[in-house]
């Protein structure tokens, strides 16, 4: 089977999001906001478009501070829209702020996503050997989950992405060094595949 990891290695960018960042576990509210908002924002763009992006991201966010982000209005929309460098989708922009909102009202975006996992990284069946899905049961139940709480442009799809880059979901290659980094670091659970698409 083809190293899944492989695919962070075709522009020096990614490949540092990879070896310092990806599949890390998160357990910082503002960190688990900023992931969850380059998912948003990266919906229907390749990644290292939104990666190359960041810092202009993390300007126009307040460094993805979410009490300073869900007190944005108007004025804050077209300030960003207008950031030379910024990636110009509305409904992303808005998504963003209405997802802060939410987030500030939650006791913790971190110990919510967490909550699915019982606070382990998981390590599905046959993902270690390249059998990665782009969305799985896992990501369909905390997709609904942030919907019903009123969360907007959190999909399966864009969450199974998110559950990877913040370490809920152990997705690196067997062969790639932070596999074992991570599994000999963190509680981990080994669970079959759910529900795969």
């Amino acid at each position: 089977m083809p190293n899944y990891c492989e695919m962070f290695k075709l522009d020096s960018l990614d490949h540092a999001y990879h070896d310092a960042e990806w599949g890390w576990p998160v357990h910082d509210d503002r960190q688990m906001f900023e992931h969850l908002s380059m998912e948003v924002m990266q919906c229907g763009l390749s990644w290292i478009t939104c990666l190359k992006r960041r810092d202009v991201f993390r300007q126009c966010f307040d460094n993805f501070n979410i009490e300073r982000v869900a007190a944005y209005g108007d004025d804050d929309v077209a300030r960003i829209m207008s950031t030379p460098g910024m990636i110009r989708a509305e409904r992303k922009i808005r998504a963003i702020i209405n997802n802060a909102r939410i987030a500030a009202h939650m006791p913790s975006l971190c110990e919510h996503l967490w909550s699915f996992s019982n606070g382990n990284v998981i390590v599905y069946d046959g993902h270690p050997e390249g059998n990665i899905p782009v969305q799985n049961g896992l990501s369909q139940r905390v997709a609904k989950s942030l919907r019903q709480l009123g969360m907007t442009f959190v999909g399966p799809v864009n969450i199974y992405a998110h559950l990877q880059a913040c370490g809920i979901v152990n997705d690196h290659s067997r062969s790639c060094p932070l596999f074992q980094k991570i599994i000999g670091t963190f509680p981990v659970v080994y669970l079959p595949a759910d529900d795969e698409r």
